[in-house]
């Protein structure tokens, strides 16, 4: 159902997921990610349920949701919109690969800006398939902003649809992505771009929206992608209602100019009400709302507007109700710049239709208040338009040079990184440090090596720091290096996985059934070893591992797969002998439950 969803707590990991379902492919775009926000995604396509904060804190549920998951999803983001973490965790090169950071180097200050995710998944019990579009104002980031998400779904069928141009906008938009991707990812994305033509319809709320009264709105970096829809002429409207927190006073204007008779609605932010957009809305049926100082300025959960949506009444040729839920900001950039991606939908006709939404948007009781907006009756002084300092019009440029990188071995466990980086003349001070390594910082320079990082340190993810004094920058940016060994990711999950009794715990929780109830029992067992002073898991956990070995072999052996995954991955260290000469002896018997089935 495509639901928009306003004043509400959702989980972005719960709209990633539908209940019954398993996830065989996804793809999401995001202007900013922060890699802690980016855990959100292994966990949900991980498909372990519903679980507590205690389990996820587990560092067995993480490694175990990035190793299920982190080849079957593809995220791209505008380069350096990577955050920077308070503390460089040693699992963050293990989602590196699914990350592709974009960048348009013809036009350095344009941004890849959309927020959107298309998941391709299947009905577990009955093999169907569905396809599930989600478009959002909402970065990967964690925050407590006002955002907006609708979500949609469509079954897959055996034969193209025959709403093939409407599916056309959003198939291509997939493809243009996918050539940025390499190898497999590519191939992913494009098969999950044409199964988008075997979607007959999806399915939309019929209380509101006409049914197949959508349109998907792409834009690639200034192209719109959708010949039905153009800007100003498919936006303006003889009533508006504008929601954006970044607004210009030329693009207010355009979509401003067919309001005569009808209501036009500005929600924005304080900071960006100049006296000129002011005086665009300071006339009869017209008014400009922020988010009151309670929501704002709070010291507990301060919340600000992120949503961006335009609801439009009988555009140019069109004698509808239209409602666009988007990432594209009212500004000239989004629509002529950047990559943003929106949806249309059609409202059905019906009375006061343009009222009841801004009503329920903004919150208004019966007598025109609100308790989270308040209406604007003069301009902000201290406004002014959104304008990039030349520290970030500098780092813009700096990024689109080529960086690479390779790797040189000093030792069998010791490695140099050298990054070469095309020289740009900087008033700034500029940094350039390893992310697994942040005190090896080095002045950005044509050619930098980084000396006796350990394997486990290599990484493609850089931190890039530049200084202007006042308000610096600090980004993460992917630099492609070259001759990283392969078995790279095994020796980080080898980090962390280093004891026996890690080991046990982190096979004990592949096999278990029931998470929190094995993280629990796991608590209690480990309070019980620090009281007597004994280790007990050592004792202990092989029988339960055999028992769970057992059971799965009986009702579920294709599971066995993933154990034997992991024991690849760990290889023959010491702490795993017992292990294996356990699994050697009941391997006959596992082997002869799978031939019964």
């Amino acid at each position: 159902m495509a639901k928009g969803d306003l004043l509400k707590d959702l989980n972005y990991g719960d709209m990633l997921t539908t209940p019954g379902y398993s996830v065989e492919y996804a793809v999401g775009t995001t202007y900013s990610v922060d890699l802690k926000s980016l855990l959100i995604v292994p966990y949900s396509l991980g498909m372990f349920g519903d679980l507590s904060k205690q389990v996820k804190a587990s560092p067995m549920f993480l490694l175990e949701s990035i190793r299920r998951s982190s080849n079957i999803f593809t995220l791209f983001c505008q380069r350096g919109g990577i955050h920077v973490p308070n503390d460089a965790q040693s699992y963050y090169p293990l989602l590196e690969d699914s990350i592709i950071e974009m960048q348009n180097k013809k036009s350095p200050m344009s941004n890849f800006h959309p927020k959107l995710w298309v998941i391709k998944e299947m009905n577990r019990e009955t093999g169907d398939e569905q396809m599930k579009v989600i478009i959002m104002s909402k970065n990967l980031v964690i925050d407590n902003n006002l955002d907006v998400v609708v979500s949609m779904t469509g079954k897959i069928g055996t034969e193209d649809s025959p709403n093939i141009d409407k599916l056309s906008p959003l198939h291509d938009y997939l493809y243009r992505l996918s050539d940025f991707a390499a190898d497999d990812r590519q191939l992913r994305i494009r098969s999950i771009a044409d199964d988008l033509y075997k979607v007959d319809t999806f399915e939309v709320d019929d209380n509101y929206f006409e049914k197949d009264g959508y349109e998907f709105v792409p834009f690639f970096y200034g192209e719109c992608l959708n010949d039905k829809i153009s800007f100003p002429r498919s936006f303006a409207g003889t009533s508006m209602m504008v929601i954006s927190p970044f607004i210009d006073q030329q693009t207010l204007s355009i979509l401003n100019s067919r309001v005569t008779k009808g209501e036009s609605v500005l929600v924005t932010r304080s900071n960006y009400v100049t006296k000129e957009v002011f005086d665009l809305f300071n006339k009869e049926n017209s008014s400009i709302w922020i988010m009151n100082d309670q929501m704002v300025n709070n010291d507990i959960v301060p919340v600000d507007l992120h949503a961006k949506m335009y609801l439009v009444v009988s555009p140019k040729d069109e004698n509808s109700i239209f409602l666009y839920l988007s990432s594209a900001n009212a500004t000239g950039a989004a629509f002529h710049q950047n990559s943003e991606i929106l949806l249309r939908l059609k409202l059905k006709r019906g009375q006061y239709v343009f009222k009841k939404f801004r009503d329920e948007f903004l919150q208004l009781n019966d007598k025109g208040e609100s308790l989270v907006f308040e209406q604007l009756h003069e301009p902000i002084e201290s406004a002014a338009d959104n304008q990039y300092t030349e520290l970030e019009k500098y780092v813009r440029q700096l990024l689109t040079t080529d960086f690479q990188g390779e790797v040189s071995e000093v030792t069998d466990k010791l490695y140099n990184v050298t990054i070469t980086a095309q020289a740009i003349e900087s008033p700034f001070k500029v940094t350039i440090s390893p992310l697994q390594a942040p005190s090896m910082g080095r002045e950005l320079k044509e050619r930098i090596t980084f000396e006796n990082l350990s394997l486990d340190k290599l990484s493609e993810f850089y931190v890039l720091k530049a200084d202007d004094g006042v308000n610096p920058v600090n980004e993460i940016i992917k630099i492609p290096i070259r001759g990283i060994p392969e078995n790279h990711n095994d020796e980080i999950f080898r980090s962390i996985v280093d004891t026996q009794e890690k080991f046990y715990n982190y096979i004990s929780f592949m096999l278990c059934d029931d998470p929190e109830e094995y993280v629990m029992e796991l608590q209690q067992m480990k309070e019980m070893a620090d009281i007597s002073g004994t280790n007990r898991q050592q004792v202990r956990m092989p029988v339960r591992i055999y028992e769970q070995l057992l059971k799965i072999a009986a009702n579920d052996p294709n599971r066995l797969r993933n154990l034997e995954d992991v024991m690849r991955i760990v290889g023959n260290e010491t702490y795993t002998q017992e292990f294996r000469q356990l699994y050697e002896l009941i391997k006959p018997l596992i082997f002869s439950l799978k031939k019964l089935q």
